[in-house]
């Protein structure tokens, strides 16, 4: 009950967080669609984007910090948890140093040789490389003081971090209409420069609100080896993933230009959105998965994977429906028309999240095990398989966005992968789990999407049409999703929330 009560109260700081973000986003990235105009999104996404392959280091150790820092708190071990964060600091740090390496020989030679940029813009270009180097040295040096404020559960300080960071990008979308010169390259150092803040005040504050995050480094040799072992396997999931999206991204740049890549990072960014709903609830309950694996209370775990696979799904698919059936609308009342291509990249996106949505809680349980290996093999090799399937597709001619469809049909293998690798290793199993959650999530998503389909086609496309197909969506949704996703605990269980809501509101 505890952690059901914490679990609810740090998801909905963070929603609150996001609520916030979201409003300036859209806004944001309207204005910044204006300003720079979708040739140059689409520099921006491509060449920042090299970074991210060369930052794949990054995403490994950021999982392995938050893993390691909550087991240690789960275990109420002090002493080792001063460890840990010395150890993970020093690692980030030595990461940093070798991604700056790679961004300055094997990725400056990528940017100016391979990527199809036009020749006037390859100096904008270099501006944006540079400026995103460091802004991801940076980043990667703060995880582990990141990685401290989730595993202490501190979601509102996050919030609150967070929101400064999004106003300091809203004031750098107004300064981009009033500091004269190349609007691209004042954009990647005005987005550098709120990096380094960003940076700053996530720091201060840890060293100053807990006590194992001080700066210096520590070297345990057994501590390393778990961290390693947990983080090397995790590192072929992050750079298969990280593959897939920016080898994509190129391979789209080759066959149609800068302006394709401008219109998928447009739908990447609503998909981003929408993504971000679902990812709070998921920030605050990977701690307490990991704090009962490490106390050894299995039966608390598997209730809070199989809830979490659920309502993620759920959630994910109240928000997604309104932007899947009404994506052109929603492009033109947010951007003022809708780039080619978009759309479908858009749509198919979203879908292919919604699918994915289950395997996040999954993904923490095995990872709480801190036994990896098969998961991230079998799961690479499925999603190895999309790379040379979309270059087939664009290579016989067919629309670019027809690329996220491999994606789509991976991400049903890649379910079933994870669910018998968390039954191997901590011992839920993946029938009970697929009866519990799956089923009911699939069959839910496909009776309530029926009515708001049927009044998209039948209806008129005008602005009162729109607005009552989205109503239409999220009332379907939810209801649906009520009465056939949840069962008889779980409706009482969201009942007795509704309830405290009301009462605290009254």
């Amino acid at each position: 009950m505890a952690d059901n009560k914490r679990i609810l109260k740090n998801t909905l700081l963070l929603y609150v967080r996001m609520f916030i973000t979201l409003g300036i986003s859209l806004f944001t990235t309207r204005v910044i669609f204006q300003a720079l105009g979708l040739d140059n999104m689409g520099i921006y996404n491509l060449v920042g984007g090299v970074i991210s392959m060369l930052g794949f280091l990054n995403g490994s150790m950021s999982s392995a910090s938050q893993r390691f820092l909550s087991f240690e708190l789960g275990r109420n071990d002090e002493s080792n948890l001063k460890k840990v964060f010395g150890l993970v600091l020093l690692i980030h740090c030595i990461l940093a140093c070798i991604v700056l390496v790679l961004s300055e020989t094997i990725g400056l030679w990528f940017v100016n040789t391979q990527l199809v940029i036009a020749p006037e813009r390859m100096l904008a270009a270099n501006w944006v490389y540079q400026t995103a180097i460091l802004s991801s040295l940076l980043g990667i040096i703060k995880v582990p003081f990141t990685a401290s404020i989730m595993a202490h559960e501190k979601m509102g300080i996050y919030a609150y971090f967070s929101l400064i960071d999004v106003v300091f990008k809203l004031l750098i979308v107004y300064a981009l209409w009033y500091i004269p010169g190349d609007s691209l390259i004042i954009y990647a150092m005005l987005l550098m420069l709120s990096g380094i803040v960003d940076f700053l005040i996530s720091m201060i504050y840890c060293l100053w609100k807990f006590q194992e995050c001080q700066l210096r480094f520590v070297w345990e040799k057994n501590i390393f080896k778990q961290i390693f072992s947990f983080s090397g396997w995790n590192l072929v999931g992050q750079v298969v993933i990280i593959s897939n999206d920016q080898v994509l991204n190129i391979f789209l740049n080759w066959f149609y230009g800068t302006v394709v890549n401008g219109a998928r990072g447009i739908a990447l960014r609503i998909n981003g959105i929408i993504v971000q709903f679902v990812y709070q609830f998921q920030v605050a309950l990977n701690p307490p998965i990991v704090k009962s694996y490490a106390s050894g209370d299995w039966v608390g775990m598997q209730l809070l994977i199989s809830r979490g696979m659920k309502i993620s799904f759920l959630l994910m698919m109240v928000l997604s429906y309104p932007f899947i059936i009404e994506t052109d609308w929603v492009l033109t009342l947010w951007l003022g028309e809708s780039p080619q291509y978009t759309a479908w990249f858009a749509r198919l996106a979203i879908i292919n999240t919604l699918l994915d949505s289950m395997t996040g809680p999954i993904v923490t349980g095995v990872q709480a095990s801190g036994r990896l290996k098969r998961m991230q093999i079998y799961t690479s090799i499925a999603l190895l398989t999309v790379l040379p399937i979309s270059y087939f597709l664009l290579e016989i001619g067919l629309e670019p966005y027809w690329v996220t469809l491999s994606n789509i049909l991976v991400s049903f293998v890649t379910l079933y992968i994870r669910l018998s690798i968390l039954q191997r290793n901590v011992g839920i199993g993946k029938k009970q789990l697929i009866k519990e959650a799956v089923l009911p999530c699939y069959l839910s998503a496909i009776v309530s999407i029926m009515p708001p389909l049927l009044f998209h086609f039948v209806s008129e496309r005008n602005i009162n049409n729109f607005v009552l197909s989205c109503i239409i969506s999220v009332v379907s949704s939810m209801m649906l999703s009520y009465f056939i996703g949840l069962n008889h605990s779980e409706k009482q269980f969201v009942l007795s929330i509704a309830r405290r809501m009301y009462s605290k509101l009254k």
